[in-house]
């Protein structure tokens, strides 16, 4: 007989991020993301090590990375991995509901007849980043791949990716065979959020992705708690990130607290880090800057990345590269001299086409006070040219080391001291508080509650009472 609606969670589970959901309705399945699992990798390996990939997905199999499932990997990765490569198909669609690493990043795994479906924003952010990382990381092949072994002329394999808008899919919901998906746009820490509404042929499920009430455009969530309380949810798939936590601290908290020591450090230089993939925090430094009379200085893979979140009528109203508060950080590379040579040709165009704003670490040492220099761990080294003698450095992201930096708190504490800069941490959570979850879970009234993305799944089920499935590793839940 067959089942009906199932779910087997295969990450996220007592671990903040690493989602993978596959959704089964008598036979046709859907992946609600596919992330990379920090908390599992880093148990094995540093942020900056890479597997090996003449294993293909041997490796991340064997040390518990991916699931062992047949039907849904690469050919090409599992032959490498000594593993047969013909396979009925498991899985008909991944829906990516934002960018992240730990939602986005092991779709690059995936055999590239399964159909993916993601936001118009979320597709140029990973665009983006795939063009910096020169589109040969195995863990960072999302938009397509070279088939390995890599070999030289080789094409690159690009996958059918579906992209949507809240209001294209109010037009046309997405619909894979007997189940129909919603996208609702969310507010959270990068631009290009969704959380879904699924209907099946029996239930109807809220799937939160990663959402908060206390950004900058709350409304964005507010539209999504109202939908999937319209559609009258049997189950909800919610995120817990910060169930145990009460503290809102706001954008706009943000923006005052760093304007506030920016302002008494006037006669120094102020050094920032955030993730760059946080256009509403580059968009506080930049009016910080902006009205303190500096200049917010970012590496060239910030400036792409505003470049590319800047098409199709600039919805973001990110400034453009010219802009008189805004400039490019030019580093010195191989010769150390400058020379156009050392440099990509796709660095060449952009120091070339924003000659005005391209600035070295001579400009800054001459006149720090002058700037906020927003490099991050990223680009940490880059203090021995600049030479400070003192100044501040705001930390703006929730973990003393991220994947742009691969750098540990007690060694970024060492070049601060180094460099006489002195630490002030602020930073606004892409997650909503246990409080705002709370509020929100009970707005759209599920009938049954599953936490995922959470290290306190028990605290759910305090709150919210028999409701609450808590999910296993790798076991199907029926409905």
């Amino acid at each position: 007989m067959p089942k009906g609606t199932c779910f087997t969670f295969f990450g996220g589970v007592n671990e903040i991020g690493g989602n993978k959901i596959l959704l089964d309705d008598k036979g046709t399945r859907v992946l609600l993301d596919f992330g990379k699992s920090f908390k599992v990798r880093s148990k094995y390996y540093d942020w900056n090590e890479n597997l090996r990939a003449a294993n293909g997905v041997g490796d991340f199999i064997a040390m518990g990375l991916l699931p062992d499932l047949k039907g849904i990997y690469r050919e090409d990765l599992l032959a490498l991995a000594g593993r047969p490569k013909k396979e009925d198909r498991l899985v008909d669609a991944v829906f990516l509901s934002h960018a992240h690493s730990d939602h986005a990043d092991y779709i690059s795994f995936l055999r590239d007849d399964i159909d993916i479906y993601m936001g118009e924003t979320t597709k140029r952010i990973v665009e983006s980043i795939e063009d910096e990382r020169g589109r040969s990381s195995l863990e960072f092949e999302i938009t397509g791949f070279k088939q390995r072994p890599i070999e030289r002329g080789s094409e690159r394999v690009r996958r059918k990716i579906t992209t949507f808008t809240t209001e294209s899919a109010l037009r046309n919901r997405i619909q894979v065979d007997s189940i129909e998906v919603e996208p609702i746009h969310v507010d959270h820490s990068i631009p290009g959020c969704y959380g879904f509404v699924i209907r099946t042929s029996s239930n109807t499920i809220v799937y939160s992705g990663d959402l908060r009430m206390h950004g900058n455009n709350p409304s964005l969530t507010r539209d999504f708690i109202q939908r999937a309380f319209a559609a009258n949810p049997d189950v909800m798939i919610c995120e817990g990130t910060r169930i145990d936590e009460t503290n809102m601290t706001r954008e706009k908290d943000v923006y005052d607290t760093c304007r506030y020591f920016v302002e008494r450090a006037r006669n120094h230089l102020v050094y920032a880090d955030y993730s760059y993939k946080d256009v509403d925090r580059f968009a506080t430094f930049y009016n910080i800057a902006k009205s303190t009379e500096r200049k917010l200085v970012v590496h060239n893979r910030v400036a792409r990345y505003v470049q590319a979140l800047s098409g199709q009528g600039n919805p973001l109203k990110l400034p453009p590269l010219e802009d008189e508060s805004l400039a490019i950080y030019k580093p010195r590379e191989k010769s150390g001299t400058y020379a156009d040579e050392d440099y990509s040709p796709e660095d060449r165009e952009l120091f070339g086409s924003s000659s005005q704003n391209t600035l070295t670490a001579l400009d800054i040492k001459n006149d720090p006070s002058k700037y906020i220099v927003a490099l991050g761990s990223y680009k940490i080294d880059e203090l021995v040219d600049i030479a400070p003698k003192e100044g501040l450095y705001v930390h703006s992201a929730s973990e003393p080391f991220n994947e742009e930096g691969s750098i540990s708190e007690e060694k970024m504490n060492n070049w601060l001291n180094q460099f006489g800069l002195e630490k002030i941490h602020v930073h606004c959570s892409g997650h909503a508080s246990g409080r705002d979850l709370n509020d929100i879970i009970e707005a759209i009234n599920p009938k049954v509650l599953i936490p995922v993305h959470t290290e306190n799944p028990g605290l759910f089920r305090l709150f919210q009472g028999s409701k609450v499935i808590v999910p296993e590793v790798a076991k199907e839940i029926e409905f």
